[in-house]
């Protein structure tokens, strides 16, 4: 059951948490990962977004925790968005996976939690 706050979440908001996540989620975000989560909040969806308050949930949140707040949220884009609103939000989500050419296998495991629950092909 999705806590209060995430429930709240817009597509912006999800899809940047998930964004982050990924890049966090071999140990930290690189300059190119964050380029990638930059181009999705100039050019992705026009929700609103409180980055000064979504940085400061995802600084605190513990590593423990990365992968359930990752599929909490993964479960609250999926309830607010439409299919080619997935596609897109994957094209990103490799592209942050990617963007030091080469896949963790911690990103991997993100990558595919993702298009399982997705039920994306």
């Amino acid at each position: 059951m999705p806590t209060q706050f995430i429930s709240k979440m817009n597509r912006t908001e999800a899809g940047f948490h998930l964004l982050i996540t990924l890049s966090l989620s071999d140990g930290g975000s690189s300059e190119p990962e964050l380029s990638v989560v930059s181009d999705f909040l100039e050019n992705a969806f026009s929700g609103k977004i409180d980055l000064i308050k979504e940085q400061a949930f995802l600084k605190a949140l513990p590593m423990e925790e990365l992968e359930s707040h990752f599929a909490e949220v993964a479960s609250r884009f999926y309830a607010i968005s439409e299919p080619e609103d997935r596609y897109r939000l994957l094209d990103f989500a490799m592209q942050v996976v990617m963007a030091d050419q080469e896949m963790k296998p911690e990103e991997n495991k993100l990558i595919n939690q993702l298009y399982d629950s997705w039920d994306m092909a």
